[in-house]
């Protein structure tokens, strides 16, 4: 799934990646929110090759709606129609570079790239493993800078800008997570002035992720590949009949939670729902949880089944404290369960709520 500029640089500012000040459009009037000056207006749209088709260019505050931006909202770029304008102020750039973490089939491993010339692509920037177990290093940011002559500040700004990078990848599972230009203004401040972010579609399209229909009476919403299937073992165990199988680990956003409760607890026949995983470290329990309510509100029928859910992770307590009250105020039978009552545990009572 590849992102548009705007959307990945909403990525980078969560991440701690400085982006240029700058307003989104949807229409030609609408406001500036406080920009002034010599602005750039990015057609989003996802051709990479937006400035030969005219989808980049530049203006000054006064001048924008007397044509640019108008005759920008009515040009096709590669095809495809410009429904948002991007308007961002203008850099005062020192220096640009290039920067990237990509995963590298030959390697199998991800890869770190870097070149001292802005606008230059993968091909001729020095790509460096990044290993899973270190991340990015100081010694990784010698070794992707060397004969580059950048300054040990600058090293040390850059290696801010490449760790943030990086937990970006992995957190939300991008394939690809480029800057490019990744800009030092005459300021020292760094600002990626362009994104380019392509995740896995598998953690992030609902359709995408496997889902397998086990014809039994207990929903199953999974997190963790190996440990759900364990899960669904122990489940059976205890004499559940799983209605199905499906995933949603990586740290989804609400949305796909969202539409694989639909999709989950849709299925004929349920008799309870198991949301059931380990302790997370980078999922965010509590907007996981989020979407999950949001699926059970938009379900035809209100459940009126129990719902067991064994979760732990960052925001645990939050979410738990919102399912409490969401369970208070609109009846579902929620039974609630962190990492102090073993997952078998909880399969245990799924069952035994279930059936009795």
């Amino acid at each position: 799934m590849k992102l548009k500029e705007f959307e990945g640089k909403q990525l980078f500012e969560r991440y701690g990646i400085s982006v240029p000040k700058g307003v989104l459009l949807d229409h030609p009037q609408h406001l500036l929110d406080g920009l002034s000056g010599e602005v750039v207006l990015k057609a989003q749209v996802a051709s990479g090759d937006r400035k030969k088709h005219g989808g980049i260019q530049f203006s000054r505050t006064s001048d924008l709606f007397n044509g640019p931006l108008g005759s920008m909202f009515q040009r096709e770029v590669q095809g495809e129609t410009v429904s948002k304008v991007l308007i961002e102020e203008k850099i005062d750039i020192e220096k640009e570079w290039y920067l990237s973490i990509s995963y590298c089939t030959d390697r199998r491993a991800p890869v770190l790239a870097f070149s001292k010339d802005g606008g230059s692509g993968i091909d001729s920037a020095g790509l460096v493993p990044i290993s899973f177990a270190e991340g990015v290093t100081t010694s990784l940011i010698d070794q992707v800078t060397e004969g580059t002559h950048i300054s040990p500040q600058d090293a040390s700004a850059l290696g801010v800008v490449a760790t943030n990078l990086w937990r970006l990848f992995l957190e939300e599972h991008a394939t690809l997570a480029e800057i490019n230009p990744l800009v030092k203004t005459r300021a020292g401040v760094w600002i990626a002035a362009d994104s380019k972010v392509i995740l896995d579609d598998e953690k992030h399209v609902v359709a995408k992720r496997p889902f397998l229909s086990l014809g039994g009476d207990i929903a199953i919403l999974a997190s963790g590949g190996g440990a759900s299937m364990l899960n669904i073992d122990s489940l059976m165990e205890h004499g559940g009949r799983p209605a199905n199988y499906v995933e949603y680990s990586g740290n989804p956003p609400a949305d796909v939670v969202r539409d694989l409760t639909v999709k989950v607890l849709s299925q004929e026949g349920i008799k309870g729902c198991w949301v059931i995983g380990g302790t997370a470290n980078f999922t965010d329990i509590y907007e996981t949880m989020g979407g999950f309510v949001e699926g059970l509100r938009a379900l035809p029928e209100k459940p009126n089944f129990p719902i067991v859910i064994r979760r732990d992770g960052p925001r645990q307590q939050e979410a738990f404290e919102m399912l409490k009250q969401v369970g208070k105020e609109e009846g579902f039978q929620l039974y609630m369960f962190d990492s102090e009552t073993p997952m078998e545990e909880s399969a245990r009572m799924m069952v035994k709520l279930a059936y009795t």
